[in-house]
Protein backbone atom coordinates (compact mmCIF):
# COMPACT_ATOMS: atom_id res chain seq x y z
CA UNK A 1 0.00 0.00 0.00
CA UNK A 2 1.12 3.30 -0.70
CA UNK A 3 1.69 6.07 2.00
CA UNK A 4 -1.15 7.71 3.07
CA UNK A 5 -3.15 5.19 1.00
CA UNK A 6 -4.56 4.28 -2.13
CA UNK A 7 -6.62 7.34 -3.86
CA UNK A 8 -8.09 5.16 -6.35
CA UNK A 9 -8.14 1.59 -7.85
CA UNK A 10 -8.28 1.76 -12.17
CA UNK A 11 -9.77 -1.60 -13.10
CA UNK A 12 -8.36 -1.71 -16.50
CA UNK A 13 -10.60 -3.22 -19.44
CA UNK A 14 -9.45 -3.53 -23.01
CA UNK A 15 -12.57 -2.62 -24.88
CA UNK A 16 -13.80 -5.38 -27.26
CA UNK A 17 -12.58 -8.30 -25.08
CA UNK A 18 -14.39 -8.92 -21.45
CA UNK A 19 -12.67 -11.70 -19.71
CA UNK A 20 -14.45 -13.75 -16.75
CA UNK A 21 -11.57 -12.62 -14.58
CA UNK A 22 -12.72 -9.39 -15.18
CA UNK A 23 -16.45 -9.95 -14.46
CA UNK A 24 -15.22 -10.94 -11.40
CA UNK A 25 -12.66 -7.61 -10.24
CA UNK A 26 -15.23 -6.67 -8.31
CA UNK A 27 -15.86 -9.53 -6.05
CA UNK A 28 -11.79 -10.06 -5.87
CA UNK A 29 -11.13 -5.83 -4.97
CA UNK A 30 -14.35 -6.46 -2.34
CA UNK A 31 -12.61 -9.91 -1.16
CA UNK A 32 -9.01 -8.56 -0.55
CA UNK A 33 -9.97 -4.94 0.40
CA UNK A 34 -13.47 -5.07 1.98
CA UNK A 35 -16.65 -4.59 0.50
CA UNK A 36 -16.14 -0.39 0.61
CA UNK A 37 -13.17 -0.17 -1.65
CA UNK A 38 -15.25 -0.50 -4.63
CA UNK A 39 -16.02 3.50 -3.36
CA UNK A 40 -12.51 3.87 -4.58
CA UNK A 41 -12.16 2.04 -8.45
CA UNK A 42 -12.80 3.68 -11.67
CA UNK A 43 -13.11 0.95 -14.73
CA UNK A 44 -10.52 2.26 -17.43
CA UNK A 45 -11.08 1.26 -20.90
CA UNK A 46 -7.99 0.91 -23.28
CA UNK A 47 -7.97 1.24 -26.52
CA UNK A 48 -10.68 3.54 -27.25
CA UNK A 49 -10.20 3.41 -30.90
CA UNK A 50 -11.64 0.28 -30.91
CA UNK A 51 -15.20 1.30 -30.73
CA UNK A 52 -17.53 2.12 -33.81
CA UNK A 53 -17.01 5.01 -35.11
CA UNK A 54 -19.20 7.72 -32.90
CA UNK A 55 -20.19 4.88 -30.92
CA UNK A 56 -20.50 6.31 -27.11
CA UNK A 57 -18.87 4.25 -24.47
CA UNK A 58 -21.81 3.60 -22.50
CA UNK A 59 -23.09 1.73 -26.06
CA UNK A 60 -20.23 -0.32 -25.81
CA UNK A 61 -20.77 -0.87 -21.97
CA UNK A 62 -24.22 -1.83 -22.52
CA UNK A 63 -23.72 -4.61 -24.61
CA UNK A 64 -22.90 -6.69 -22.27
CA UNK A 65 -24.88 -7.12 -18.86
CA UNK A 66 -21.94 -8.24 -16.79
CA UNK A 67 -19.81 -5.06 -17.60
CA UNK A 68 -22.75 -3.20 -17.15
CA UNK A 69 -23.05 -4.43 -13.13
CA UNK A 70 -19.08 -3.95 -13.27
CA UNK A 71 -19.30 -0.41 -14.09
CA UNK A 72 -22.50 -0.01 -11.66
CA UNK A 73 -20.47 -1.53 -8.73
CA UNK A 74 -17.75 0.70 -8.73
CA UNK A 75 -20.13 4.01 -8.88
CA UNK A 76 -20.23 4.34 -12.71
CA UNK A 77 -16.81 5.96 -12.63
CA UNK A 78 -15.72 5.17 -16.40
CA UNK A 79 -12.39 7.08 -18.49
CA UNK A 80 -11.76 5.77 -21.92
CA UNK A 81 -7.95 6.28 -23.64
CA UNK A 82 -6.93 5.81 -27.61
CA UNK A 83 -3.98 3.79 -27.12
CA UNK A 84 -2.35 5.43 -29.96
CA UNK A 85 -2.87 8.99 -28.48
CA UNK A 86 0.45 10.78 -27.73
CA UNK A 87 1.90 14.44 -26.70
CA UNK A 88 -0.69 17.48 -26.08
CA UNK A 89 -3.66 14.84 -26.74
CA UNK A 90 -2.36 12.23 -24.29
CA UNK A 91 -2.02 15.07 -21.96
CA UNK A 92 -5.44 16.31 -22.30
CA UNK A 93 -6.74 12.47 -21.41
CA UNK A 94 -4.16 12.16 -18.15
CA UNK A 95 -5.63 15.63 -17.18
CA UNK A 96 -9.13 14.26 -17.53
CA UNK A 97 -8.28 11.00 -15.50
CA UNK A 98 -6.55 13.00 -12.82
CA UNK A 99 -10.18 15.37 -12.92
CA UNK A 100 -12.18 12.31 -12.40
CA UNK A 101 -9.88 10.91 -9.21
CA UNK A 102 -10.43 14.16 -7.87
CA UNK A 103 -14.19 14.12 -7.87
CA UNK A 104 -14.11 10.58 -6.74
CA UNK A 105 -12.45 11.83 -3.88
CA UNK A 106 -14.36 14.93 -3.22
CA UNK A 107 -17.04 12.52 -3.48
CA UNK A 108 -15.62 10.39 -0.74
CA UNK A 109 -15.39 13.11 1.86
CA UNK A 110 -11.67 13.67 0.98
CA UNK A 111 -10.90 10.27 2.11
CA UNK A 112 -8.83 7.37 0.62
CA UNK A 113 -8.52 3.95 1.10
CA UNK A 114 -5.78 3.25 4.10
CA UNK A 115 -3.22 0.99 4.78
CA UNK A 116 -5.63 0.78 8.10
CA UNK A 117 -8.45 -0.11 6.41
CA UNK A 118 -6.65 -2.72 4.67
CA UNK A 119 -5.02 -4.00 7.83
CA UNK A 120 -8.86 -4.18 9.42
CA UNK A 121 -9.63 -6.20 6.64
CA UNK A 122 -7.08 -7.93 6.99
CA UNK A 123 -7.58 -8.76 10.54
CA UNK A 124 -11.04 -9.71 9.62
CA UNK A 125 -10.19 -12.23 6.82
CA UNK A 126 -7.63 -13.51 9.52
CA UNK A 127 -10.46 -13.98 12.07
CA UNK A 128 -12.55 -15.40 9.60
CA UNK A 129 -9.62 -17.81 8.79
CA UNK A 130 -9.54 -18.81 12.08
CA UNK A 131 -12.63 -19.25 13.08
CA UNK A 132 -12.83 -21.53 10.22
CA UNK A 133 -10.02 -23.91 11.07
CA UNK A 134 -11.18 -23.77 14.74
CA UNK A 135 -14.70 -25.20 13.33
CA UNK A 136 -12.71 -27.61 10.99
CA UNK A 137 -10.67 -28.79 14.05
CA UNK A 138 -13.56 -29.23 16.36
CA UNK A 139 -15.79 -30.96 13.78
CA UNK A 140 -12.72 -33.72 12.94
CA UNK A 141 -12.29 -33.70 16.73
CA UNK A 142 -16.16 -34.86 17.04
CA UNK A 143 -15.73 -37.41 14.39
CA UNK A 144 -12.06 -38.94 15.99
CA UNK A 145 -14.38 -38.96 19.24
CA UNK A 146 -17.42 -41.18 17.55
CA UNK A 147 -15.04 -43.29 15.72
CA UNK A 148 -13.28 -43.45 19.26
CA UNK A 149 -16.23 -44.31 20.52
CA UNK A 150 -18.28 -46.97 17.33
CA UNK A 151 -14.71 -48.46 18.14
CA UNK A 152 -14.72 -48.99 21.41
CA UNK A 153 -18.32 -49.94 21.49
CA UNK A 154 -17.56 -52.48 18.72
CA UNK A 155 -14.56 -54.33 20.99
CA UNK A 156 -16.73 -54.34 24.22
CA UNK A 157 -19.10 -56.04 22.29
CA UNK A 158 -16.75 -58.43 20.63
CA UNK A 159 -15.14 -59.19 23.93
CA UNK A 160 -18.97 -60.03 25.75
CA UNK A 161 -19.45 -62.46 22.72
CA UNK A 162 -16.36 -63.86 23.25
CA UNK A 163 -16.79 -64.31 27.00
CA UNK A 164 -20.05 -65.37 25.90
CA UNK A 165 -18.42 -68.13 23.79
CA UNK A 166 -16.02 -69.22 26.82
CA UNK A 167 -18.78 -69.48 29.12
CA UNK A 168 -21.24 -71.61 26.71
CA UNK A 169 -17.91 -73.59 25.94
CA UNK A 170 -17.29 -74.43 29.48
CA UNK A 171 -21.06 -74.85 30.20
CA UNK A 172 -21.08 -78.04 27.55
CA UNK A 173 -17.79 -78.90 28.91
CA UNK A 174 -19.75 -78.90 32.58
CA UNK A 175 -22.76 -80.27 31.11
CA UNK A 176 -20.58 -83.04 29.04
CA UNK A 177 -18.81 -84.20 32.18
CA UNK A 178 -21.93 -84.45 34.25
CA UNK A 179 -23.47 -87.01 31.49
CA UNK A 180 -20.43 -88.93 31.60
CA UNK A 181 -20.14 -89.16 35.61
CA UNK A 182 -23.84 -89.90 35.24
CA UNK A 183 -23.21 -92.56 33.09
CA UNK A 184 -20.66 -94.15 35.39
CA UNK A 185 -22.50 -94.08 37.96
CA UNK A 186 -25.05 -95.88 36.05
CA UNK A 187 -22.79 -98.80 35.36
Amino acid sequence: MTAPGVHAFLIVIRIGRFTPEEKNTVDFIRHIFGKDAVQYCIVVFTAEDQLEEGQPLEDFINTAPALRELVRACGNRTFAINNKLNGEPLARKTNRLIEIIDNMIRNNNGTYYTNAEYQRIERQRQEEKRKREEEERRKKKAEEDALIARTKEEERKKTEQEIRKIRAEEQRTREEEERKAEQRERE
